[in-house]
């Protein structure tokens, strides 16, 4: 498997149901719990970010790790809440650009990793068995996919419902 494929399909389909979206469709809550657009695109650029540290020492790079602290202090609930809640107060555009420069340092990573280690048994610090591959599709792969359905169906949800298709 190519990881870092399915990442950049996950990347590129946020975009495809979050760039059509007006700056005041951005703002709508209620697309995840109470979360607007704004807030899921933010709390994966959160989360994007967090990818980025763990992976740094599969590429040989020494980093800070302050999402991976905060997660461990704070829970995921607590980190969620961190990274997603704020970003209200900040424009589409500056959210969406935070998310693709997140991503861009996460797929420029991934690309660096030889194919034989994301298939490697045991690269993960929790689980003798498991693989970064398996990794990166459930925990990023996954939950891209997971939160571009919500931002669509919310969306979609409202146009039918203001009788807009």
């Amino acid at each position: 498997m190519r990881a870092h494929v399915l990442l950049q399909f996950a990347h590129k389909r946020i975009h495809e149901v979050a760039d059509p979206l007006t700056e005041s469709e951005w703002d709508l809550a209620g697309v995840c719990g109470e979360w607007s657009t704004k807030q899921v695109v933010a709390h994966l650029t959160g989360w994007a970010a967090y990818f980025e540290e763990f992976l740094a020492p599969y590429v040989g790079q020494t980093m800070a790790t302050p999402l991976i602290d905060d997660f461990r202090q704070l829970g995921e609930d607590g980190f969620n809440a961190k990274h997603g809640t704020p970003a209200a107060a900040s424009s589409a555009a500056q959210v969406m650009a935070a998310y693709d420069a997140a991503w861009r340092r996460v797929l420029d990573m991934a690309e660096r990793i030889p194919p034989e280690r994301w298939s490697e048994p045991g690269a993960l610090p929790w689980d003798p068995h498991g693989s970064l591959d398996e990794f990166a599709v459930y925990a990023y792969f996954g939950h891209q996919y997971e939160h571009a359905a919500q931002i669509e169906t919310f969306h979609d949800r409202r146009r039918r419902e203001r009788g807009v298709v």
